[in-house]
């Protein structure tokens, strides 16, 4: 129930619908102007500063992340996003002076970003704090107020989250715990926008909940990012790139390559390479290892060795399904793994993986490569390592939310990209100034002088209407430029006050 209570300041406890009004109703007062907006990022830096070996023991928790991999990978990257709206908050905020067609002068137009009101953040547990902090960060920068509900999937760093953010301003930040129902009850409520980091299947549930509200929503999903590799280039980097960017937080990333396409001149040596990179940096007992991590939960790690044992036609290269008896929370373990060529109609090669197994796939050519994705539903992200030329055409047939070439996972981490999927893979964009502007409502804004009559009145004057028509229609060259153009359209208004004057119009 919408109007039921569920979360508010202490010592009252309003409805959703009342809190929720309260929270607009200080966004249209003003007071989320741009200095409060700076503050307010500035306090949530020093906070995630003082809470880094909080954050570090939830994700060794939740995730059996350890601490190196923890700060590099999902706490260090926060900065330079943070960072990224302090930089440019005063410029983006400000009004944006656009052209004025020449027909509409005398004008001035603008494009005002303002606040949208009040925004749901979704996260997700498989980064959970880069994908819940960075989306509230987004929203605050755009001036709105906030509720936060981290995944109830990873306990410990949501707990650690609801402590960050309750040293903001509780009057436009609040951070909710719970699980389901209380997602439920919140994508059914009217906020201003909706982000969400997750799975296609509560994607789906979302979009319908906000659709009976009209809430625009933001899709942050994932599905199946494939990895191109051709011959002429430096195979033993590409294939430790591939296996770094798989393996890490134990293949738990919605942009990780998904499956490996390789053309079959080279697929023995890529083979090779990829197991030599797999045993070097995970070791050859990684169940053992405190630098290899476990899946989220139980239910996850058996989804992902039915896929192994069910009859995928491929050859295990390394790993596999079974669990070593001394492995540490073990009913949460999966071998990093490496198949070769299962068949097409295999779950490895069909559902979202989201684990550490790596399918590797044989192609005659990158033409036969970029077929194989254009068969498949748009992916998240897209990793091409091939020469620039064959880069180029891959790219130039291919669509994808993301595309690196000669790398993988890394373009995440530029705050000056947008990010964000197409079609399955996800709807809008977050990061920096698209982010911004994707939790803003751009209005239109234009001025116009009242010293001198408008062109349109009624009845329609046929004459100016030809005169019109002709100059829409009309291709000036070089000789006759916009600005001249500009100039006669800036007198029609003299002419026409003329006319008018002598009563000739």
């Amino acid at each position: 129930d919408p109007s039921g209570p569920l979360f508010g300041i202490p010592g009252r406890e309003p409805t959703m619908t009342a809190r929720l009004a309260e929270l607009g109703a200080f966004v249209q007062s003003g007071a989320t102007d741009v200095a409060w907006r700076l503050e307010q990022l500035e306090l949530l830096r020093s906070s995630l500063q003082e809470e880094k070996e909080a954050m570090c023991a939830a994700l060794k928790s939740d995730l059996c992340v350890d601490e190196a991999q923890a700060t590099l990978l999902q706490i260090a990257s926060m900065y330079g996003e943070i960072d990224a709206f302090i930089d440019g908050l005063q410029e983006w905020s400000a009004p944006q002076k656009v052209d004025t067609p020449a027909a509409l002068l005398p004008a001035s137009s603008y494009v005002q970003a303002q606040p949208k009101g009040v925004v749901l953040v979704l996260g997700a547990w498989n980064y959970p704090f880069n994908v819940t902090i960075g989306p509230a960060a987004c929203a605050i920068a755009a001036g709105n107020c906030v509720v936060i509900k981290p995944s109830e999937l990873a306990p410990e760093t949501a707990k650690v989250m609801e402590r960050i953010f309750s040293r903001l301003d509780q009057r436009a930040v609040h951070c909710v715990l719970g699980g389901a129902e209380v997602a439920a009850e919140l994508v059914s409520s009217s906020f201003d926008h909706i982000v969400y980091t997750g799975g296609s299947r509560v994607a789906r549930l979302i979009l319908s909940a906000a659709a009976q509200n009209l809430t625009p929503v933001t899709l942050e999903l994932g599905g199946k990012s494939p990895v191109i590799i051709c011959d002429g280039i430096n195979l033993s980097e590409a294939c430790k790139r591939v296996v770094a960017a798989k393996f890490t937080n134990t293949g738990q990333t919605c942009i990780a390559p998904d499956y490996i396409l390789v053309e079959r001149g080279i697929r023995d040596k890529v083979v090779e390479l990829m197991v030599k990179a797999a045993h070097d940096m995970l070791g050859e007992s990684s169940h053992k290892s405190s630098h290899y991590g476990r899946l989220v939960n139980g239910q996850a790690a058996e989804r992902l060795q039915a896929c192994l044992r069910e009859s995928h036609g491929g050859k295990v290269l390394i790993g596999g399904a079974d669990v070593p008896q001394d492995t540490a929370e073990g009913h949460r373990y999966v071998h990093p793994t490496l198949v070769l060529d299962p068949v097409k109609d295999s779950r490895l090669l069909n559902d979202e993986i989201f684990g550490p197994i790596l399918p590797i796939v044989t192609v005659e050519s990158h033409e036969e490569a970029t077929a194989y994705i254009n068969s498949k539903p748009k992916p998240l992200a897209l990793y091409v390592f091939a020469p620039d030329k064959v880069a180029e055409k891959v790219l130039e047939k291919t669509t994808s939310g993301g595309a690196i070439v000669g790398d993988a996972l890394v373009h995440k981490g530029n705050p000056n990209l947008p990010f964000g999927g197409i079609g399955n893979s996800g709807t809008g964009r977050m990061h920096g100034r698209r982010g911004f502007l994707e939790l803003s409502n751009e209005r239109a804004v234009m001025y116009r002088p009242l010293f001198m009559p408008s062109p349109l009145t009624l009845p329609v004057n046929a004459s100016l209407a030809k005169a019109a028509y002709a100059y829409a229609t009309m291709r000036p060259g070089k000789a006759l430029g916009k600005h001249a153009l500009k100039i006669i359209a800036a007198l029609i208004p003299f002419i026409l006050m003329w006319l008018r004057r002598r009563r000739l119009l």
